[in-house]
């Protein structure tokens, strides 16, 4: 069993090296790491999310703010708003990790991205794999 901080520290690795940055090699993912983005796989194995996170869609993200954990071990649930470069839209998003053996096994990320919720969701749909 994890203690809260060692669980935070790993799924900090996602939000922190590979949402902000820009370093997806850092991020501590399991190699059979899934993502999940409303409801979509968006990700199937810890290749393919580090070379999303690689990709120029996150160079927009430029702050984590009014960040909350929420932690039960093996989950570990980030709330918290992302400000992007250039815009003056703040998206609400809430992510669930399950962490397993130091790593980040599972991702459930559930967003509001206010004016641009539906252009956020159009863009991610070619990121499918469950199609």
């Amino acid at each position: 069993m994890s203690t809260r901080d060692e669980l935070i520290a790993i799924a900090s690795t996602y939000l922190f090296q590979g949402l902000l940055e820009h370093k997806p090699d850092e991020v501590l993912f399991a190699e059979d790491c899934v993502r999940m983005e409303m409801g979509w796989e968006t990700g199937g194995n810890a290749q393919q999310l580090r070379e999303l996170l690689a990709g120029d869609a996150y160079l927009a993200n430029k702050a984590i703010t009014d960040l909350v954990w929420v932690v039960e071990d093996p989950y570990v649930d980030a709330r918290f708003c992302l400000e992007l470069h250039g815009m003056d839209v703040v998206m609400r998003i809430a992510t669930r990790f399950r962490i397993e053996n130091g790593e980040i096994k599972h991702i459930e990320i559930l967003f509001n991205g206010g004016e641009l919720h539906s252009l956020i969701m159009q863009a991610t749909e070619p990121l499918r794999t469950d199609l």
